[in-house]
């Protein structure tokens, strides 16, 4: 910890600069001599080493993010919670660890690409709906993408839960398969009964009409930052059961489940345990991830940039090649 130490006074200085961007010269000088002595004891402090508990009271103290905290930590899953307080979740060693080597990662024209030694490069590939607008499908396979995700329907927050269809479904299904992309769907939940994911399996297939999909079918349960969100007060043991009701009605009829989630989710609203014979879709925002347990795909970005679609998109990596299967 004698770098952790060194790195929170230099943060506690440009904390302290930047609440104080407006304020006279005079005081920015002094607050630009603070951090300079801040750096200058760097080096005295090499040796020095602080207790574990100490360094995660300056975390949250700090507003730390996640990414930061998590690179001194390899036992513990790190996330903040609904108050933006910092849990520190012990690794479950029972359950299927991942075995990526994120040496192999390469950072490519504002792109993330996975290329080991040996084995198989991971595949790059898109997540759109209605939103991403009217989609130049033959101009995304140009631009080196190899698959895409899209929205069938989604389930509204608001009291009713009243389903629908992603308006650009059709449209996006027609243009992906036509310029060569092999695809997969995703369904957003709102479900808060078992009997409502089961609804919602239901749609995709009676949508999809025995249409075969070289990518899963995915079940996308998240958090919704609006007052009286009918999830608001979904339990954990509740979220659990609706996702395995709705993967288990897709596999029934032949298609691959896969659930999404970010870290927080998976970790705190979703019993993980029960949840290891479904393949995942981790979406986490870090530039090198860290997630002990298996999962397949890494959503890691929203802000992408891809020929053929207008404004940002999600960019994901797949580690496994669902359409050799």
């Amino acid at each position: 910890m004698a770098l952790a130490a060194a790195i929170f006074i230099v943060l506690q200085s440009e904390h302290r600069e930047d609440q104080r961007t407006v304020a006279a010269m005079a005081e920015t000088s002094e607050l630009r001599s603070d951090l300079d002595e801040a750096q200058s004891r760097i080096s005295e402090l090499e040796e020095t080493t602080i207790p574990i508990e100490t360094f995660k009271g300056y975390a949250q103290q700090y507003g730390i993010g996640s990414e930061f905290i998590q690179r001194f930590f390899d036992d513990v899953v790190v996330y903040k919670d609904d108050t933006g307080g910092v849990v520190y979740q012990p690794i479950d060693y029972e359950l299927k660890q991942n075995d990526y080597n994120w040496d192999n990662l390469v950072r490519e024209n504002g792109r993330i690409y996975y290329r080991p030694e040996n084995g198989p490069e991971a595949l790059l590939g898109v997540d759109v709906s209605t939103h991403q607008g009217e989609i130049d499908w033959e101009k995304v396979a140009a631009d080196g993408i190899d698959f895409a995700i899209l929205r069938l329907g989604y389930r509204g927050y608001g009291e009713s839960g009243i389903m629908k269809l992603d308006d650009r479904f059709e449209e996006n299904y027609q243009g992906a398969v036509a310029a060569g992309l092999p695809v997969g769907v995703y369904f957003y939940s709102q479900a808060i009964t078992v009997e409502e994911g089961l609804e919602e399996a239901q749609l995709v297939l009676d949508t999809l009409d025995g249409r075969d999909l070289a990518f899963p079918i995915v079940f996308d349960q998240e958090e919704v930052f609006e007052a009286d969100a009918r999830t608001d007060d979904l339990e954990s043991d509740m979220a659990t059961d609706i996702a395995i009701a709705f993967c288990d009605k897709i596999a029934e009829a032949g298609y691959r489940p896969m659930i999404y989630a970010n870290t927080k989710w998976f970790m705190a609203q979703m019993d993980f345990s029960r949840l290891d014979q479904y393949d995942k879709w981790l979406a986490q925002y870090y530039r090198t991830p860290f997630f002990p347990y298996q999962f397949q795909m890494w959503q890691y970005t929203s802000t992408g940039s891809v020929d053929g679609i207008d404004g940002n998109v999600d960019l994901n990596l797949c580690f496994y090649d669902y359409p050799a299967e």
